[in-house]
């Protein structure tokens, strides 16, 4: 590890399960960069056992998520039990610190700022057994608040929102409901109309983007033949397959419907700055970036779990749709596009300017900053 001059060294600590973790300290990273005297380190859970166990765990989760995510719900509800759960979670949070020592103490952060759960409550118990004085800040990267989130040792936790809050009343802690952090190319200053002619879009097009995250999970094939032969006019279909090349070749050899085909590529902010309507999953990151953009929300049959409670909080509060099925898609889409184009811009930028929190980031660094200059 490359030894670091400056004056605070802050600890950006996630975990590989879902993009959304990483991205978001990703985020924090941006904003810090902005000080001088910060050396920023990216740090994962899985960075304290060996790689092969990571791997495997890995993809254990992404094949319980798709066939059998029941039991990844049983698990998540048992969890999140006000009782019952938490010796476990003690129990591989502390054998997980013990593992972490060498790590920590090469890196000797004066902060550590956990975007998981897990290495929240690492870093809760190591800083109670061996470093006391360690800031240690905690990112809830959701819309809701499983339980395992709540560690006595966090000294500030950072919440997506201010109708959250009453979801840690089981702590003593602060609680700033600063938003979820988002990278800078969301809400950097864009022209939307070059955006539109970078992509081969006019200004009639009405865009709807497919995504699934990077693992693609998202039934793309069924919801492009949900619009075989009855495509609204000026409809664009937009699909980003992440890395699931096997969707992504599926997907460009489908000749039904009119369908741009994407990859895994880092054109997304642009992208979803450009497009109309968003069809995705309700991961926490991809809500937060979509509520910055403005764009119509579509929110596809949420996974158990977490992703439940970011639909019902999306759709209570941020004005997301939910959609149980392809044909449930059709038609809000098919909704949509019957508004004239200067409503749906005028609703886009309403929905900027309520819902996104482009300033997440700068906030929770500040905060950071701040506290560690006293």
């Amino acid at each position: 590890m490359a030894s670091c001059e400056k004056k605070y060294t802050i600890l950006l600590l996630s975990a590989p399960i879902g993009s959304g973790h990483k991205l978001a300290a990703q985020a924090l990273e941006q904003s810090f960069a902005l000080a001088e005297n910060v050396c920023v380190v990216h740090g994962s859970a899985f960075d304290f056992f060996p790689g092969s166990i990571g791997k495997a765990f890995l993809s254990f989760y992404l094949w319980v998520l798709s066939y059998c995510p029941w039991l990844y719900e049983l698990a998540y509800k048992w969890g999140n039990r006000q009782s019952g759960s938490l010796w476990l979670r003690n129990l591989i949070n502390s054998i997980l610190a013990g593992l972490a020592q060498d790590f920590l103490s090469r890196t000797n952060p004066d902060a550590v700022i956990a975007t998981h759960a897990t290495p929240a409550g690492i870093m809760a118990i190591y800083k109670k057994k061996f470093k006391p004085d360690l800031l240690l800040g905690a990112v809830v990267t959701d819309y809701t608040v499983h339980k395992w989130w709540l560690c006595e040792g966090v000294d500030v936790y950072f919440s997506a929102a201010e109708n959250l809050l009453p979801q840690f009343a089981a702590l003593s802690t602060e609680i700033l409901p600063t938003g979820i952090p988002v990278r800078s190319q969301f809400y950097q200053e864009h022209d939307r109309q070059e955006l539109r002619r970078k992509f081969n879009w006019s200004e009639q097009d009405i865009v709807c983007l497919l995504m699934g995250g990077g693992e693609g999970l998202l039934p793309m094939e069924s919801i492009v033949k949900a619009f075989h032969g009855n495509l609204p006019q000026h409809l664009k279909i937009i699909a980003v397959a992440g890395h699931n090349e096997g969707l992504q070749h599926r997907l460009e050899i489908f000749k039904e419907v009119p369908l741009t085909v994407y990859g895994f590529t880092d054109d997304v902010p642009e992208l979803l700055l450009a497009a109309d309507i968003v069809v995705t999953k309700a991961g926490g990151l991809t809500a937060a970036e979509t509520l910055i953009a403005g764009c119509s929300y579509i929110i596809y049959k949420p996974l158990p779990g977490q992703e439940t409670g970011n639909a019902v909080y999306l759709e209570q509060y941020c004005g997301a749709q939910v959609a149980q099925s392809p044909q449930e898609v059709k038609t809000m889409v098919c909704r949509y596009a019957k508004l004239a184009a200067p409503v749906r811009l005028a609703e886009r930028l309403q929905r900027s300017m309520k819902y996104g929190k482009p300033e997440a980031a700068r906030k929770i660094s500040d905060y950071i900053l701040k506290k560690l200059e006293k």
